[in-house]
């Protein structure tokens, strides 16, 4: 008698794991007494959801089924990354024009406590320091190599290095700037994590272990919120959780990009070297170089280099009576295109304008790139608002406490505009300023000195109303 088979669900989560192979699992590898997790390369098979097997088209195409996606792990090169930082042109405008305009407008600083005498305390105490330039590198380091981080150097604390830093405990005066720490000069976070849900930092490490000669000081344990930390490209949570909650560099995705415009600009290099070919026909010569002996090849090259050193626009070109002479000259057309379609898929996985990152002016006709360059300013205030603004929530508190030796309550921080308006643009523009806070304060809504205030901070981006107390 036969039994009958039980009716069986399909397993949803094996058939939509079989569409790709699954990746081998990481291997770890032990280097200079450092245990460490040795990317594996991954291989992605894709299935196309169409197919022709007559035609060859989709899954029955042999190209199609032959191609598939390689994890490069560039950015555990460390080296690697260096050398295309500091060789490669393009790699390195890629790193350096974002960090740069994500710092390049700064902020603007309002709270009803402070005055101008106040405010110009903590812009010299910027300037002392150098705080923009510190974490302008401190977000190019870590776009270059997946981290970085910016330890507050604070007098006093030495020796409280792993406790939990208390703005409000510290005096006046303490605050001595940022000292900057990429992946490269050994940074370990804990395995141990922030879980404190109110913590800004939470899910991320508690502690890190920082190789540096600071204050004589060789290896120091810092606690979280004494580090400005920073990273590249997010990665998933747990290619993150692998990568020691660090980001991945922006370069990683952008090699295979990079190496075809390098060779191809490599390529037309040399075809320019051969863009006038000219071949000499001559009986025996063949013969000559390979069984005559070294006098006569010695002739041979000689007769040649005469012949080149005597070939120009005006000379006279001296031939045997056997022999011929033939110029080839090479045809240049469509590298120009091949050259533009390169730059254009940089510029896109760089999530730069062509116009930025090449410095060249649009193609077409009626081409502005107006439109561009704004898309990538407004990409740049996001990035101020995901990166900026949690480093500056941390920093400036203990800034205002070492200025004023108090934090205000209702400070803000507002980011000025990266793109410059033209001198029409700024008009209209303070012209609608000025006429909403006129409109707010006719209907009551603001007191004058309310209206001052927000005349005063509006206007602070545009140039204008800088005089009003």
């Amino acid at each position: 008698m036969k039994h009958k088979q039980p009716n069986r669900k399909p397993n949803r989560e094996k058939d939509s794991r079989s569409l790709f192979t699954e990746p081998p699992f990481p291997q770890m590898r032990q280097e200079n007494g450092i245990v460490g997790i040795v990317p594996a390369q991954i291989v992605l098979a894709g299935r196309d959801g169409f197919t022709n097997q007559l035609a060859g088209l989709g899954a029955a195409s042999p190209l199609m089924a032959a191609g598939t996606f390689v994890r490069s792990g560039l950015t555990n090169q460390q080296e690697m990354l260096t050398t295309l930082y500091r060789e490669n042109s393009i790699a390195k405008r890629i790193i350096d024009r974002v960090s740069e305009d994500i710092t390049r407008g700064w902020y603007t600083l309002s709270s009803a406590r402070l005055d101008e005498k106040d405010l110009s305390l903590l812009k010299d105490l910027e300037a002392l320091h150098n705080i923009k330039q510190e974490i302008t590198d401190a977000i190019r380091w870590g776009r270059l190599y997946g981290g970085a981080i910016a330890i507050m150097v604070i007098a006093g604390e030495e020796d409280r290095m792993d406790q939990p830093l208390k703005p409000e405990q510290l005096p006046q005066g303490c605050f001595k700037g940022l000292y900057v720490v990429d992946l490269t000069q050994g940074i370990t976070p804990s395995l141990e994590l922030e879980d404190d849900l109110d913590d800004p930092d939470f899910g991320l490490p508690k502690y890190y272990d920082v190789e540096t000669n600071m204050e004589g000081m060789r290896c120091v344990r810092i606690h979280h919120s004494r580090v400005l930390r920073f990273i590249g490209r997010e990665l998933p949570e747990g290619e993150r959780e692998k990568n020691a909650y660090w980001g991945a560099s922006e370069l990683e995705h952008m090699q295979d990009e990079l190496l075809r415009y390098s060779s191809i600009c490599a390529n037309i290099d040399q075809l320019a070297f051969k863009a006038n070919l000219i071949t000499l026909k001559s009986d025996n010569l063949a013969s000559d170089l390979a069984y005559g002996s070294d006098r006569m090849k010695a002739s041979v090259e000689k007769v040649i280099q005469q012949e080149n050193r005597m070939r120009t626009s005006y000379g006279v070109q001296i031939l045997n009576a056997g022999d011929s002479m033939e110029n080839h000259p090479y045809s240049f057309t469509g590298l120009a295109e091949i050259k533009e379609s390169m730059m254009l898929d940089i510029a896109g996985a760089a999530e730069i304008p062509v116009t930025i990152l090449f410095g060249r002016s649009p193609q077409g006709m009626n081409a502005t790139g107006e439109a561009d360059i704004r898309n990538y300013y407004d990409r740049i205030a996001q990035l101020q608002e995901r990166i900026l603004r949690p480093v500056l929530d941390k920093l400036l508190p203990v800034m205002a406490v070492s200025c004023w030796n108090f934090v205000p309550d209702d400070m803000k921080i507002l980011f000025n505009p990266v793109m410059t308006c033209s001198p029409r643009e700024n008009a209209e523009l303070s012209s609608t300023i000025t006429g909403e806070v006129i409109a707010a304060l006719s209907s009551g809504l603001i007191t004058r000195e309310e209206a001052r205030a927000e005349l005063r901070t509006r206007g602070a981006a545009l140039g204008n109303w800088g005089n009003i107390h």
